[in-house]
């Protein structure tokens, strides 16, 4: 099985250097037609955007080291050196000498309202949501290169159905004009092949430029030249659920809303870590050191040290810590409406993905039964033209509906590929279908802290409510950690 590794320093090492080794070891043979586990896998090494969101991740992990050196004792050193001055010294009048001199401290920390563990708490949850980020990131990426391969391959195909009707209406406006010349055919007839030709060629040249917008964006999502020769995508369709009741496990892996649930948990840390100010803080000092404060020859080489337990606690700090509760309390709270709003998103786009995977596999025999209909009229047509029951206009006609039904059956295929791709992008399955999995080792371990209850996707999953019936309101903010509260302009007493 291929892998997509997103490890730390070999990682980063690995991702600056994938053109060259994908080039030696992914890269199909000349000749050989490329699969589209080859063109994801290229495209998830050397998308920017992803190793954006991986180098994220790692000043993610240096930022919880940040936070958790607070917990380690601080060692300071300091040296000194200078001259001090007395005037009006009781017998002696004045004074000067020099004053060398030098400390080394110690301080460990013992408590602090429990805002390092808060604080460390926060940045765990940073980092496991920009690990999200990373996997939502490679996800999303994977399937665009997914669309724009089978979309590559769709308009390859309807640019050959458009040069074939085109030839074909090109060869009847030749045998129309011959029987015309010959005095059998009609003017009529010529002039009606003539405009269908022409309809044809439009048809020819449209189809000609949505395939080269195609291939540009083919190059664009994956960084490579559209490929001459392309294997068919692989059939998922035993990796698609027979009948899903309910969306809640693909959304428990979708890694957008993880993502947004790690962001709440870290802004929740936050909240508690800004109330630690509140609490005195006791920590452990010891210190020693040499200082000549004294210019009498018996105090001049006296070393002097000391161990204490040291509390500070903050009686005014001009109101800063209330607002910053009050500031992160905000902070939680958008966190929680950013996490319910991706929640609806998600859960929006894997319900049309399954509508339009059930849809489209309901429509697929009929297109079909259609276009060997057509193709069976078609052939019949040609046949009856032969003994003179036909004229070449009739053939034209169901040459023309024959075009539309493969343009249809073409489409529809394609579009059942790309919606069955699609939501095995939004469960966090497309990968493992394509046997190209992201290394799942180094999952922080705050992953095990991370709430997806039922309750949390009850939550997230409320029903919008009715807007029809919606006034304007005033906003009013409470006291300490309560959320704001919405109050009409029309009621009596309104706050401001």
């Amino acid at each position: 099985m291929a892998s997509f590794l997103l490890k730390s320093t070999a990682s980063a090492l690995a991702l600056a250097f994938v053109p060259a080794a994908f080039a030696q070891s992914a890269a199909p043979s000349a000749g050989q037609p490329v699969t589209l586990n080859q063109v994801v896998e290229q495209t998830l090494l050397s998308n920017p955007e992803i190793q954006a969101k991986y180098h994220d991740f790692q000043a993610s992990l240096e930022g919880q080291s940040v936070a958790r050196a607070a917990f380690f004792p601080q060692i300071n050193a300091q040296g000194y050196l200078g001259r001090e001055y007395r005037n009006n010294v009781p017998g002696v009048g004045s004074q000067s000498w020099s004053r060398p001199g030098y400390s080394v401290e110690l301080r460990q920390l013992i408590f602090d309202g429990f805002r390092t563990n808060n604080d460390v708490k926060q940045a765990g949850f940073d980092k496991l949501a920009r690990f999200y980020d990373v996997l939502a990131t490679s996800d999303t990426t994977a399937f665009s290169a997914v669309q724009a391969y089978i979309d590559l391959q769709r308009y390859r195909d309807m640019e050959l159905l458009a040069r074939q009707n085109y030839s074909l209406h090109e060869q009847t406006l030749k045998q129309i004009g011959e029987r015309t010349e010959s005095g059998v055919g009609r003017r009529v007839d010529l002039e009606q092949a003539g405009g269908r030709l022409s309809l044809a060629q439009t048809n020819l040249m449209t189809e000609t430029a949505n395939l080269l917008d195609v291939q540009q964006r083919f190059q664009r999502v994956t960084g490579a030249f559209p490929p001459e020769s392309m294997q068919p995508p692989p059939d998922i369709t035993d990796k698609l659920p027979v009948k899903p009741g309910s969306f809640n496990d693909s959304l428990r892996r979708n890694p957008s809303f993880l993502s947004k649930q790690a962001g709440l948990q870290a802004a929740q840390a936050g909240v508690a870590s800004s109330k630690g100010a509140f609490s005195p803080k006791f920590e452990f000092v010891a210190s020693t050191g040499r200082d000549q404060n004294d210019p009498t020859p018996q105090n001049r080489d006296i070393n002097s040290s000391s161990v204490q337990v040291v509390m500070s606690y903050n009686l005014y700090r001009g109101g800063a810590d209330s607002a910053r509760v009050r500031q992160t309390s905000a902070q939680s709270y958008a966190a929680r409406d950013i996490r319910d709003y991706t929640c609806r998103n998600v859960q929006q786009d894997l319900a049309v993905a399954w509508n339009n995977i059930t849809s489209l596999s309901q429509k697929l025999p009929f297109l079909r039964d259609h276009e060997v209909a057509t193709t069976k009229v078609r052939d019949a047509y040609a046949q009856q033209f032969q003994i003179g029951q036909r004229s070449l206009l009739d053939l034209l006609d169901t040459e023309n509906e024959l075009f539309e039904s493969r343009r249809a059956l073409t489409n529809g295929i394609y579009d059942l590929r790309l919606a069955q791709y699609r939501w095995l992008a939004l469960s966090h399955a497309l990968l493992p279908a394509l046997s190209l999995q992201p290394a799942r080792n180094e999952m922080p371990e705050e992953n095990g802290k991370l709430e997806v209850s039922d309750e949390v996707i009850k939550l997230c999953n409320s029903t919008v409510p009715d807007t029809a019936r919606l006034a304007p309101v005033r906003v009013h903010y409470n006291e300490g950690t309560l959320p704001p509260t919405l109050v009409p302009i029309t009621a009596p007493n309104a706050k401001p």
